[in-house]
């Protein structure tokens, strides 16, 4: 019986924070402010979420208004833009107003670029 305590308590320790990410993940996509941002680095962070790569964003976010700022911003890279999205590539983001620094990018508006 204290094995299965242990062991539920480690499983929300570890996916707990994961679940809050993605709910505050969706909450941004849903009520952030568009805005583009130009892949600066990429990073592996060895950790992966359903199968795709968690990946550390270095990015130059523009928003509409205002000048343009630097973000460090984690996220999961699907396996689709793997190797289109690159330092140099232009990404759809949506920006917390009341916290600029927190981005998520918008893979659902994302297009490649053909050049």
């Amino acid at each position: 019986m204290a094995i299965i305590g242990a062991t539920t308590l480690i499983t929300a320790a570890v996916g707990l924070p994961f679940l809050i990410m993605a709910r505050n993940g969706q909450r941004l996509l849903a009520t952030g402010i568009p805005a583009q941002a130009v892949v600066e680095s990429m990073a592996d962070t060895h950790m992966t979420v359903n199968d795709q790569p968690v990946v550390s964003f270095g990015l130059v976010v523009q928003p509409v208004e205002g000048p343009a700022y630097r973000v460090v911003h984690r996220q999961t890279l699907p396996r689709v833009p793997m190797g289109l999205v690159v330092p140099g590539a232009v990404l759809p983001v949506k920006v917390d107003a009341a916290r600029p620094d927190r981005v998520r990018i918008d893979w659902a508006s994302w297009r490649p670029i053909a050049h």
